[in-house]
């Protein structure tokens, strides 16, 4: 197979299930807001964040964000930190929204895969986007556990009663175990994931 026909069948694999965002409720470009917006972490869950994130311009982004708080699926905070940026977040009609994305579809069709393909996939898929962000074309956003920037252990179980020791390294603060998952706009990819970062 050729690299070109994996790329195309990566582009098909999105027209599909952007089409599938048409369910008369909301387009596909708000559904991307507000997935993104129920992924994000504190310090990415703002306009400028979204924008980058889906490679587009902010004006853009901001007319499907002002949709949505149109809607009232999404509510604008201002910053405790300075009080001048805004931060978003999804209100409850917000949440349950999401709980019935079309984009489920995909994450049922990636979890027929056994483990192995899945791993396989995801860390391929990481390394393009590593590569894409690398060209200077896209920001590359990820998660907490497979960033530069993490300090301290990583705990796999969120439930555990123990209290975390992990960090960011960049803003020298602390992060909760069920913050690990959530998308930031400072990511920086590791060069090399460590073993005990993986849950058994």
């Amino acid at each position: 197979m050729s690299a070109r026909e994996t790329a195309e069948l990566l582009l098909l694999v999105g027209r599909l299930v952007q089409a599938d965002g048409y369910d008369g409720e909301l387009s596909p470009a708000q559904w991307m807001a507000l997935r993104f917006f129920a992924r994000a972490n504190s310090f990415s869950r703002t306009p400028s964040s979204f924008a980058e994130f889906q490679a587009t311009t902010r004006g853009t982004a901001s007319q499907a964000i002002k949709a949505l708080e149109s809607g009232g699926y999404l509510v604008r905070q201002r910053s405790p930190a300075d009080g001048r940026s805004v931060t978003l977040r999804l209100t409850d009609k917000g949440h349950e929204v999401v709980a019935r994305d079309p984009f489920d579809v995909l994450v049922r069709a990636v979890d027929s895969l056994n483990a192995q393909e899945q791993i396989a996939m995801r860390d391929a898929l990481h390394q393009v986007l590593t590569t894409l962000a690398a060209s200077g074309a896209h920001q590359h956003f990820g998660v907490c556990q497979d960033c530069a920037y993490l300090g301290g252990e990583t705990y796999c179980d969120p439930t555990s009663a123990s209290r975390s020791t992990i960090g960011c390294l960049l803003f020298g603060v602390p992060i909760e175990p069920h913050d690990v998952g959530l998308l930031c706009v400072h990511f920086q990819p590791k060069s090399k994931r460590r073993e005990d970062e993986h849950c058994e």
